[in-house]
């Protein structure tokens, strides 16, 4: 009889909640009673019968606060055991123990929980914040204030505004505020993987350089990744979770541990993140604040955040494609647009914009945000939106289109990249980094960046890569970006002087793109020799790879003419891309693409010059010709050429 008394009182006077504001957890702990009253986002919770307080903390009855905050509680008589549960977050907890289960995770719980009376008491601080509520104490009125997470998650932002949404898409590398650039410099660690410089730009050690002076300070002791700036603190990820550091390097504190997140958005005073177990938001504001689980799929891998929405992709297992949908940030209303296998998820007003493989074709697409049909917008591995401008690339080359992909320009000149293509937007410019494969195939790279307003590219840390590598290992060795191995500062302002010259000598007002594209290419032809004794002996010096041998010196080899026919065509103003593969004989080569009304051709201005030199002599069989007649002794990869040229 007594046990289903007992057994009775636990059902009716349902469960309760210890609150603790300091003072110690002892086992004799006298109970006194006191007037405490409980409101909700203002809301009196009218209680069932008197709180307690035992040496200072206050116990309180529990059904009102919890129908209040929205939690749903389950008791096991036998086990003792509380089941706590809001939507994807749970909490389980054994009277008595000193740890509770936070969605599956072992949490401390500073003061045990225990039965009063014969109710279940268990700490509110612990429980409420839990789920995401907030608690203050005042000891003079005897009034605890609970703000509800509903509440508390009004502050957060529309929009990103740690880093933008489509930087965040983008691996968020890079980050600026006033003059100094925050990103990533590339991990040297070969004995690791045998690679000479590792990134990507996934991960990097963390450092700050000056854009005025070049100063670089480095921040880190160890690696980081998924960079946003909020106020004083640059939040990012490191081995083991969400960080913040001062933005002078200063007072480095973890947030968060969970070595598997992937990615990290910062929205005011909140932060989003995605681990195995789902997505997650954390106050940052609130020390101590436990971290909330928003959805508990284990499947996601990318989403992205816009007016209360999260978008995302859910991995599928198999040949299946992924599904896309998205959820509310409190964790309501999920809805899933389909199954569709894109990646990069990024929200621009009101359409959803990713990327998607058609017929092995990298291309840029949208559809409504509210559901609809897709609309295919580009050609290009990887994308970018700032100042609602969609930005692209098309070959080495940043390209610039209105957000439904009209008028489509080119804007910048880049370098070589590691697909996916990864950029950064930040100030009217473009961070990406370039990547190259050495003699013994070990990837080299390094982060690099370019002013859009001058198209002038510089490497961001100082790091240049050994650019002998480039035409042998790579397919586009990208813009003019001078060739010298030495860097020479003296002879790039000669060879740049002499460049200049041809262009004002060379090319008249009146003519068009072809007449400009032949005038340089007889120029290269007619001035030079072919450094023909020096490529028998094995013994080519290093200006016959450069513009300096072709322009100062008029000697050089295939890398020379291609460098310096790229260095002259963008001078004109003509779209090209220099190209590797190799002769039809295996041997390494190099030449040139030129876009001619609309149109793109080869031309090897090397092979139109005579071996051994002939002076006077002016070759044309290599000039302006198609795929079909340059693969009769050409070889390259013809497929990716034939993609930058889909709907440039």
């Amino acid at each position: 009889m007594q046990n289903n008394q007992l057994s009775w009182r636990i059902g009716c006077f349902i469960l309760g909640l210890l609150i603790m504001f300091g003072g110690s957890n002892t086992a004799k702990a006298e109970v006194l009673h006191h007037k405490v009253t409980v409101t909700v986002d203002g809301k009196i919770v009218k209680l069932s019968r008197d709180p307690v307080i035992i040496n200072n903390n206050n116990y309180v009855p529990l059904r009102g606060i919890f129908e209040q905050l929205g939690i749903s509680i389950g008791w096991e008589q036998q086990s003792g055991t509380v089941k706590a549960t809001k939507g994807a977050q749970t909490m389980e907890y054994r009277l008595g123990s000193s740890y509770a289960k936070i969605n599956g995770a072992d949490r401390y719980m500073p003061s045990p929980g225990k039965l009063i009376d014969g109710v279940v008491m268990v700490p509110l601080r612990f429980i409420g914040e839990a789920f995401g509520a907030e608690l203050v104490w005042d000891p003079v009125t005897r009034a605890i204030q609970i703000t509800s997470d509903e509440k508390l998650l009004t502050s957060i932002s529309a929009e990103p505004t740690g880093n933008s949404g489509a930087n965040l898409t983008n691996n968020a590398f890079v980050v600026k505020q006033g003059d100094w650039i925050y990103g990533l410099e590339t991990i040297e660690r070969p004995e690791e993987t045998g690679h000479t410089f590792v990134s990507k730009g996934n991960s990097g050690f963390l450092y700050k350089v000056n854009q005025n002076s070049g100063e670089k300070i480095r921040l880190t002791s160890g690696t980081a990744r998924m960079l946003n700036i909020q106020g004083d603190w640059l939040y990012f990820l490191d081995s083991y979770g969400i960080c913040k550091i001062r933005l002078d390097g200063s007072e480095q504190t973890q947030l968060t541990l969970a070595d598997d997140i992937t990615q990290l958005i910062v929205m005011n005073n909140w932060a989003l993140y995605n681990t195995s177990d789902g997505i997650y938001r954390l106050q940052l504001d609130r020390p101590g604040a436990f971290p909330i689980r928003v959805t508990n799929n284990p499947n996601i891998d990318q989403f992205t955040v816009s007016n209360g929405w999260i978008y995302y992709k859910e991995y599928r297992n198999g040949e299946q494609p992924g599904i896309i949908g998205k959820i509310g940030t409190n964790g309501s209303g999920n809805s899933i647009y389909g199954a569709l296998d894109y990646e990069d998820l990024t929200v621009q007003g009101d359409y959803l914009y990713f990327t998607y493989l058609d017929e092995s074709i990298g291309k840029i697409g949208r559809m409504p945000i509210e559901g609809g049909n897709l609309q295919n917008l580009q050609s290009a591995s990887g994308y970018n939106i700032s100042g609602n401008k969609l930005y692209y690339d098309v070959g080495p080359a940043l390209y610039q289109s209105e957000l439904d992909g009209s008028d489509s320009r080119k804007v910048a000149s880049l370098g070589d990249w590691a697909l996916p293509f990864r950029m950064i937007l930040l100030d009217g410019s473009v961070y990406y980094e370039k990547g190259v494969f050495g003699s013994e195939a070990q990837f080299i790279s390094a982060m690099y960046a370019v002013d859009l307003s001058s198209d002038t590219a510089y490497s961001l840390y100082g790091k240049i890569l050994p650019e002998e590598y480039v035409p042998e290992y790579s397919l586009f060795a990208g813009a003019y970006e001078s060739f010298l191995p030495t860097r020479d500062p003296k002879k790039e302002h000669e060879t740049l002087q002499a460049a200049k010259a041809v262009i004002d000598q060379t090319l008249s007002p009146e003519m068009n793109t072809r007449d400009k594209v032949k005038a340089l290419h007889d120029y290269v032809v007619l001035n030079t020799a072919y450094d023909y004794d020096n490529y028998l002996n094995g013994s080519i010096p290093e200006e016959s790879y450069t513009e300096y041998g072709i322009l100062i010196l008029h000697t050089g080899v295939c890398q020379g003419y291609a460098v310096t026919m790229k260095m002259l065509l963008d001078l004109a103003g003509v779209e090209n891309f220099y190209i590797s593969g190799t002769n039809y004989a295996g041997a390494g080569h190099a030449w040139n693409i030129v876009v001619v009304d609309g149109e793109y051709y080869h031309l090897d201005a090397t092979w139109d010059d005579p071996v051994p030199n002939m002076p006077g002599y002016i070759g044309d069989k290599y000039f302006l010709v198609t795929d079909e007649q340059m693969a009769l002794d050409h070889i390259w990869d013809e497929e990716r050429v034939k993609s930058f040229f889909v709907n440039p």
